[in-house]
């Protein structure tokens, strides 16, 4: 059934400060969604990057809703963030159902380049944190051949010991980056971001997910067009079906039944009300 505190989330208008600096943004779940395009996201990056505006970006897909489900301060932490970009097809189709419309899926896996050439022209540093030691030296070697003027002021990757917390804190703080890219998977990323962001010394944070696989060649990106159909969780699913069968064959499902949940009873409250 409906999370009861998703439904009152998603049928409340009261919003934290952060989400009403944005007026345009909507609530899949209970969770903010900012409706954003894809030029809009990079104005954004720029002028919160060269203005010292902290904080950090944040994705919505159907994972991070279910997750958001479970996890209260995971949700709090989607609220507080500077952005929260629709991350997937599932995420606009629920929109859709409800309604609501989100301009369209914005991926970092697919913007990476796009926020390199950014960097680039703004001479914006940048550090990558996670992924395996193969993957991040990988995806750096990606970026810097494709972006020869590109300030990548370190890279570490995302299996440390919590014993070695403060090191990579402390080498994060010593390259003085402008923007940390987070790739340890959700919940993982937020929760790293969520301890340590005020003793972090960087302007953006943004939580990236898996795309340091993307960019080394790790793990292939779907076509265009089975993503624009929906089938990108397939896609995935057949490239890593040990860690993904879970997420997609049960959590799709549910994620489903949610969204009807939440249509029939919003639809049941306007009918009570009139």
């Amino acid at each position: 059934m409906l999370n009861p505190t998703a439904l009152k989330g998603f049928m409340n208008n009261e919003v934290s400060s952060t989400a009403m600096d944005n007026p345009r943004f909507i609530r899949v779940l209970g969770v903010r969604v900012d409706l954003l395009t894809r030029e809009e996201i990079k104005n954004r990056l720029i002028n919160f990057a060269t203005t010292s505006q902290r904080g950090w970006f944040a994705y919505v897909n159907v994972h991070a809703l279910s997750v958001a489900g479970a996890l209260p301060w995971f949700k709090q932490f989607i609220e507080d963030s500077l952005i929260s970009h629709c991350d997937g097809e599932g995420v606009r189709f629920g929109a859709h159902l409800l309604g609501m419309r989100i301009p369209e899926q914005i991926t970092l896996s697919d913007l990476i380049y796009e926020v390199a050439d950014i960097a680039q022209t703004h001479r914006l540093k940048l550090y990558f944190l996670g992924g395996t030691e193969a993957v991040i030296t990988s995806s750096m070697a990606v970026l810097r051949s494709r972006f020869a003027k590109l300030q990548i002021v370190g890279c570490h990757h995302g299996y440390f010991e919590e014993s070695d917390n403060q090191r990579v804190l402390d080498e994060i703080n010593d390259c003085a980056p402008d923007i940390l890219f987070v790739g340890m998977g959700a919940p993982k990323q937020e929760a790293w971001v969520r301890r340590n962001y005020h003793d972090l010394k960087v302007n953006i944070i943004w939580v990236a997910g898996g795309m340091l696989d993307f960019v080394s060649g790790d793990k292939r990106r779907c076509p265009t067009w089975m993503s624009r159909a929906g089938l990108e969780w397939f896609f995935r699913l057949v490239q890593d079906p040990r860690r993904l069968w879970k997420r997609y064959l049960i959590e799709n499902p549910v994620f489903l039944w949610r969204i009807v949940s939440a249509l029939w009873l919003s639809k049941f409250h306007r009918t009570d009300s009139g």
